[in-house]
């Protein structure tokens, strides 16, 4: 093999494949350094800055429904167009022969191929840290919720059937694993509990909880808050999803002592011209009925509701309809 005149920094992830032709490896994004070899091309992958606490799982540890990376494509396309959906995806494949194969709703990912996933993902569109992590779980709650898949997956929005539903969320999404999520209600809240888990990875405690978090949200009047009673990077954690801001601590917990920590920030708030398009969106007005109604252009109402859309997570017209209604916005 031709030796290299640069070598990976000491921050560098390098993965290495081998490409059956030139075309192929050319096709890495930036980052990637394409050493030709006569017959073979292989390409040296340095994702700077990726932490894979994932390394060393097998492929039977977990897997991952395939729903997951349909939201991720439903998200990503959304806020960055489907070009850099497809560039990401052509990229992994290049480096993960799973990604090839076709994933809907119903596969099974692996476990340490899904992480690898999500942490190319999380580098190059999600870098702000823990706070992206719990707004991209919220943000992915909205969209399988409200447009997704999973829209019917709550039958019962009173109180303990939805506490029951949010347990059950957990192995909707992971299979052919021993960890699980518990969940009950207290009155300080909700304590939501992991257990099990095969390795500590950001995605597995603050995706999750930024989720279930905005489960709850969707559901409820008033806002919740998270706070974390145990845990951090363990295979474990416990959190309190709670209404109240400043909760008792729970008296069912092992976890006497433990800080707690307001995690989620509040998201932007609407000016009252996006929320009053807003509101005229959800009593079933058109882009231009509504600009007939406030006197101004159909381009400007366009730009409203991209506005509103984007500061509340929102997809759709019946997203912002749902989100009026439980808040008593509507009419």
């Amino acid at each position: 093999m031709a030796s290299l005149k640069r070598s990976a920094p000491d921050d560098a992830h390098v993965v290495v494949i081998t490409a059956a032709a030139d075309e192929r490896a050319r096709a890495l994004t930036d980052g990637a350094l394409i050493v030709h070899t006569g017959e073979q091309s292989f390409a040296i992958l340095l994702l700077r800055g990726l932490v894979a606490p994932w390394r060393g799982l097998t492929r039977s540890s977990m897997k991952v429904s395939g729903t997951t990376i349909l939201t991720r494509k439903a998200l990503v396309s959304r806020r960055f167009g489907s070009e850099a959906w497809r560039v990401l995806f052509r990229d992994m494949a290049m480096t993960n022969p799973g990604f090839r194969q076709p994933i809907t709703a119903s596969s099974l990912v692996p476990l340490p191929d899904f992480l690898a996933f999500h942490d190319e993902l999380v580098r190059r569109f999600y870098p702000e840290g823990e706070d992206a992590l719990l707004e991209l779980g919220a943000e992915s709650a909205r969209w399988a919720l409200v447009d997704g898949p999973l829209k019917r997956f709550v039958q019962d929005p009173e109180i303990t059937s939805l506490v029951a539903t949010v347990q059950n969320l957990w192995h909707r999404y992971f299979a052919e694993t021993s960890s699980r999520s518990e969940a009950s209600l207290g009155e300080s809240g909700v304590e939501f509990r992991v257990r099990g888990l095969p390795t500590w990875h950001p995605y597995l405690e603050y995706f999750v909880i930024g989720y279930t978090k905005e489960v709850l949200e969707i559901h409820c009047a008033n806002p919740v808050w998270a706070h974390r009673v145990t845990g951090g990077h363990g295979t474990a954690y416990t959190y309190l999803l709670s209404t109240d801001p400043a909760p008792a601590q729970p008296r069912s917990s092992e976890h006497a002592g433990a800080g707690r920590t307001r995690l989620l920030r509040a998201r932007k708030a609407l000016t009252a011209r996006e929320l009053e398009v807003l509101r005229l969106v959800g009593a079933g007005k058109t882009n231009r009925e509504i600009g007939c109604v406030l006197r101004i252009s159909e381009k400007t109402v366009q730009h409203h509701v991209a506005h509103a859309y984007d500061k509340l997570g929102l997809y759709s017209r019946a997203g912002a309809t749902l989100w009026l209604a439980e808040r008593g916005l509507l009419g």
